[in-house]
């Protein structure tokens, strides 16, 4: 198969995980409608005319699923392991409201591990955060996913506090759609760098899942370990504009160890 074709089908498949309507099943049925509230039955949800009758199953009986808490004296050690570089490159600005989140579509950047090249898909919010720093959440996070020709997939996560203003997520809040479908691209450029904290060279890192139905699992996840900020007025317009308790519980470890580097 063309090398252009499997990375543009691979970059569908992962454009899809949080489409604004159900992503649709090779025989034209429907996967089931979800929501956070029932989150704890994502993995029973199952379409009557769907098959197999459980297409959410993993988020019920996978063992390395995400998000979840990270606590650097128990469940984390101290590696030499492969730098991260996250090259990010200005992208015209487009955003999604698709009923779960925002979401900044791109097919433009690059994620660097090692050897491993992962080309960014999109990135997306999610308040309060996913994944927990020592029992604590933080009041946002932003999920850059990644993914490559052949499949494989690695999401950066980066926790964010109140603090200094950031011009960057201040265009999103203001350009981003408020009906659900809704797509919006106005003319202007972001660099989505600019959703980083200054220092990116210290990070978590494991083995998990999507935190979304179908919650599919051989996700590498990066968790920074710098804190972004944005103000407090700007936390309290994504809360009440857009999203609050779009988040998945903490997952269990299931015996896994996270990196750190």
């Amino acid at each position: 198969m063309n090398q252009n074709f499997t990375l543009l089908a691979c970059l569908t498949i992962f454009s899809q995980v949080l489409n604004p309507t159900e992503a649709f099943a090779a025989d034209g049925h429907a996967d089931p409608h979800w929501t956070y509230e029932e989150q704890e039955s994502w993995g029973e949800l199952k379409d009557q005319l769907y098959k197999p009758p459980f297409p959410y199953a993993e988020c019920g009986i996978g063992q390395k699923q995400s998000p979840v808490n990270i606590e650097p004296g128990s469940t984390v050690r101290v590696e030499k392991i492969d730098e991260l570089q996250p090259n990010y490159m200005e992208i015209p600005l487009s955003l999604t409201n698709n009923g779960h989140t925002i979401r900044a579509n791109t097919s433009r950047g690059k994620l660097n591990f090692g050897n491993n090249e992962y080309d960014l898909v999109q990135f997306h919010f999610h308040a309060p955060s996913e994944h927990l720093l020592n029992g604590v959440a933080y009041p946002l996070e932003i999920h850059f996913v990644n993914g490559t020709a052949d499949g494989r997939m690695a999401v950066l996560g980066v926790l964010v506090k109140a603090g200094a203003h950031n011009p960057a997520f201040q265009e999103i809040l203001e350009q981003s759609p408020k009906h659900i479908g809704d797509t919006s691209n106005p003319p202007l450029m972001i660099r989505p760098a600019r959703l980083l904290p200054e220092h990116t060279q210290h990070f978590y890192t494991y083995a998990g899942s999507l935190t979304t139905p179908p919650c599919s699992e051989g996700v590498q996840w990066f968790v920074l370990q710098d804190i972004l900020e944005v103000s407090e007025q700007q936390i309290r317009d994504f809360n009440s504009k857009f999203y609050h308790d779009n988040a998945r519980a903490e997952q269990k470890l299931n015996g896994r160890v996270l990196d750190a580097h």
